[in-house]
């Protein structure tokens, strides 16, 4: 929290949220005909211009189309037909024209089939947690959604770069107010979230006996230092009496997103050796979609990552960035990011012992993966978990972007960049 912004901030904040309250437009699309039933939504509705007016709460058919897709064409697990019709049930019975995600889904969408799966997915995330966590009928959902049953991935790298590409375009259009970005923020964390568990699912499918253990356990370690960052940011960028404002949920959506970029990060490269070891380069992936190249950076030690933990907490004492009325205390704040640094610990020494039962290609590609994220996570401390949800450009300039080169790490200071701008 820095506190010499935090009023301007949050003056900004309320008024973003009450001009969104007056102004709240709708998904940019209205009907094309005044009556009659229509099985083809794309042509039932088109796209309006930015100027027109939209009267949210008029009455708009939604439609489901549901395309038939093979056994042979799904990515993972093949559910079964009654699987499949319980999932399209489950999609038109919860939306519906009073839903509360008419409200929340607004925005600027390509069509009517990217509407319609936006809204599938508020409607099962945001009110069921089970849903949320049901990765099967998540890809099924997006399957629905993108041609990627007309894909044949020749290679596992294929297949994950199709889905993460399924994603981008799903959820690539234009929230209206700060709910919408809220909500935005909060889909593409969740969905990131997700494209990580399918990731962990896979590699242990592909894995046995000891290594399979290894990654069970090393997946537990993670969740629990994903957790422990959540908690700690809350305290460290929070502010003791919830004055936190309208865009907070961004905030929140924004660091989990980050630290599960960092997830996947940990997992792609060692999953793709796993699968792909025959055709797999360490150097470089040759795809029939592009070319893959694998991140490599200079080593970067757990203890390096250790001492910039220590020097996050010296940070809480300046009150140029802590405010005592506004934030909470010094033996708080350490407290939060200390309980963070074990939960850390803990997952570098189960990565660890999963590099301890590895070996050739597989190993170089896990132990690279570990020092990339020790990189990302070195870089996430030196920002001061800054650069999240509603930020000044000001703030903006005085990061470190993950893509500097490795020799701008050491020297770099946020708190020198913020006092000397």
């Amino acid at each position: 929290m820095i506190h010499s912004m935090k009023t301007l901030l949050r003056l900004f904040i309320v008024l973003t949220l009450a001009v969104s309250m007056f102004s709240i437009q709708g998904c940019k699309l209205h009907k094309k005909v005044s009556g009659g039933a229509s099985n083809i939504s794309d042509a039932y509705y088109e796209e309006i211009d930015e100027s027109a007016d939209m009267d949210w709460d008029e009455e708009i058919p939604l439609f489901h189309h549901w395309r038939e897709i093979s056994p042979l064409d799904y990515y993972f697990d093949i559910p079964s037909e009654e699987t499949v019709d319980r999932w399209k049930t489950l999609c038109e019975d919860r939306n519906q024209l009073e839903s509360e995600s008419r409200r929340c889904v607004q925005g600027n969408y390509a069509n009517m089939n990217q509407f319609m799966t936006v809204t599938d997915f508020y409607e099962l995330w945001y009110h069921d947690e089970s849903y949320l966590q049901d990765d099967d009928l998540t890809t099924w959902r997006l399957m629905q959604y993108d041609s990627l049953s007309f894909i044949q991935p020749d290679s596992e790298f294929d297949k994950f770069y199709t889905l993460k590409n399924a994603i981008q375009g799903l959820i690539l259009y234009e929230p209206q107010s700060q709910w919408d970005m809220n909500f935005h923020a909060g889909l593409e964390c969740d969905f990131q979230e997700y494209y990580d568990r399918v990731l962990y699912r896979e590699a242990v499918r592909h894995s046995d006996g000891k290594l399979e253990r290894a990654l069970k356990k090393e997946q537990e370690s993670w969740l629990c230092y994903h957790a422990a960052l959540d908690s700690a940011f809350r305290v460290i960028d929070g502010d003791p009496h919830g004055l936190v404002g309208s865009a907070w949920p961004m905030a929140i959506s924004g660091i989990a997103y980050d630290n599960a970029q960092m997830r996947a990060l940990s997992l792609e490269d060692f999953y793709l050796a796993l699968t792909d070891s025959l055709d797999y380069q360490f150097s470089h992936k040759r795809s029939i979609i592009g070319q893959y190249d694998i991140e490599r950076h200079s080593t970067i030690s757990n203890n390096r990552v250790l001492k910039e933990y220590r020097n996050f907490m010296g940070y809480f004492e300046d009150e140029t960035f802590f405010n005592p009325e506004f934030s909470y205390p010094v033996s708080e704040l350490r407290s939060v990011l200390e309980n963070e640094m074990k939960a850390w610990q803990g997952w570098m020494e189960s990565r660890d012992s999963v590099s301890t039962i590895l070996s050739g290609l597989c190993k170089d590609c896990y132990d690279n993966s570990t020092n990339n994220v020790r990189r990302h996570k070195l870089i996430m401390l030196k920002n001061r978990y800054q650069g999240f949800g509603l930020t000044s450009q000001f703030i903006l300039d005085c990061l470190l972007p993950y893509g500097c080169k490795d020799s701008d790490i050491e020297s770099f200071s946020f708190e020198k960049n913020y006092k000397s701008n």
